[in-house]
């Protein structure tokens, strides 16, 4: 693997940490509902507002896409093992499961003969950043609303 995909994969591990992190505790009111009552009450919550409407009608077309690409790429790079991606998705984070599949299919890429570069550019690679701190800061401010 070259030094640019271990410092992605290690991005990609931070990411996934701070997603998991960040959902994780949001879940507090559900756990002690038990998992099966705990899973209806948040779904039943994500139709409270407009806003939570909004946001979880957006992921879940997101999601729709991402899961055929992430798909189509596990096949393309003979990735073993893809299939648990789904039920992690669904019952842990698509936010933490993501960057995981990322990881695995930079250790895929880096077993072919000749590896793609993927460049942002300077502009791609600031917005990225840019979006990064953004969510962080968001995910700070929801930890500790949920505590």
């Amino acid at each position: 693997m070259t030094r640019r995909q271990t410092a992605l994969c290690a991005l990609y591990a931070l990411i996934a940490v701070a997603a998991f992190a960040g959902t994780a505790a949001q879940l507090k009111p559900y756990l002690a509902l038990g998992l099966v009552q705990g899973t209806v009450h948040f779904w039943q919550d994500t139709l409270l507002n407009a806003a939570s409407r909004f946001i979880t009608v957006d992921i879940m077309f997101v999601f729709v896409v991402v899961w055929r690409w992430m798909l189509t790429e596990a096949r393309r790079l003979k990735m073993g093992g893809y299939g648990w991606y789904l039920p992690a998705s669904l019952l842990i984070a698509f936010s933490a499961t993501l960057p995981v599949f990322m990881i695995h299919r930079e250790i895929a890429r880096s077993r072919l003969s000749t590896v793609e570069q993927e460049d942002t550019g300077l502009l791609g690679g600031v917005s990225v950043l840019l979006v990064c701190a953004v969510a962080l800061g968001y995910t700070w401010r929801a930890a500790m609303l949920a505590s």
